[in-house]
């Protein structure tokens, strides 16, 4: 019987800055191929998935699934049964528990400038992805992000923040640092949009794009032709997805 991403284990971060005193439970969801065995050497990949603002929540239930429909990435990874799922879940209320600090204006597109201290929610999510690195179950070699609307913006800033960490990104419908490119133009991206967005407007995907062409990163870019802030719907179903994401290694 093939496995889905109901079965994902559930599990909450405690989160606390000792510099600043900011503090949140962050939910996640892990999902471990079916042959995980913590005695042996094998090691596993790890796709680490920032959901968009509509499975924001503390439910720690809607963030393996987009606007609770399916997420066909997630799902086509745990039928793989090849590598380890870290689906963290934001609160998004007050702002400050989203992963960007964009106040809600989706529109914003490329950013110029990295805050100095992230948002607390993406400070727990990078000590979330700090701990799964320490397990040696974890292939250090093949550490992957992805992410949708807020969490593609989201994953932009994880690999901006810590470049040192991921073999490759797949942003859908978010937008990044073109300033930065040069800091990750070792990892390879994958970037995803529709060209008739009207939530997160395109430019910002196509000026990351110019970006990491200019330093000569391993950039793919995707743009469907009338699809609007769905385009997670597309991207997900692309045929060599798992085939392009596996197959990056630092």
């Amino acid at each position: 019987m093939s496995r889905t991403v109901d079965e994902c284990l559930r599990d909450v971060l405690n989160y606390h800055n000792p510099l600043t005193g900011e503090e949140m439970g962050l939910p996640f969801r892990v999902f471990y191929p079916s042959d995980y065995d913590e005695k042996d050497g094998k090691q596993y990949p790890m796709l680490f998935f920032l959901h968009g603002h509509g499975e924001c929540g503390t439910n720690n239930e809607f963030q393996i699934r987009v606007l609770q429909k399916p997420n066909e990435l997630l799902d086509r990874v745990i039928a793989s049964d090849a590598a380890i799922i870290v689906a963290p879940q934001c609160p998004c209320r007050p702002p400050e528990y989203e992963w960007v600090r964009l106040n809600h204006v989706w529109n914003t597109g490329s950013r110029e400038t990295l805050d100095n201290v992230p948002t607390v929610a993406m400070q727990a999510a990078i000590a979330l992805l700090d701990l799964f690195l320490e397990n040696p179950k974890v292939d250090k070699k093949r550490v992957y992000a992805a992410g949708i609307s807020m969490g593609g913006y989201g994953a932009w800033e994880l690999v901006t923040r810590r470049p040192e960490v991921f073999a490759a990104i797949m942003p859908v419908c978010g937008a990044g640092f073109p300033g930065y490119a040069d800091k990750f133009k070792s990892v390879a991206v994958w970037i995803f949009h529709g060209d008739a967005d009207g939530t997160v407007p395109a430019g910002g995907a196509h000026e990351m794009e110019a970006a990491l062409r200019a330093v000569g990163a391993d950039v793919r870019a995707t743009y469907y032709p009338g699809v609007g802030h769905d385009s997670w719907i597309p991207a997900y179903k692309e045929p060599d997805l798992l085939d392009w994401l596996f197959s990056k290694h630092q």
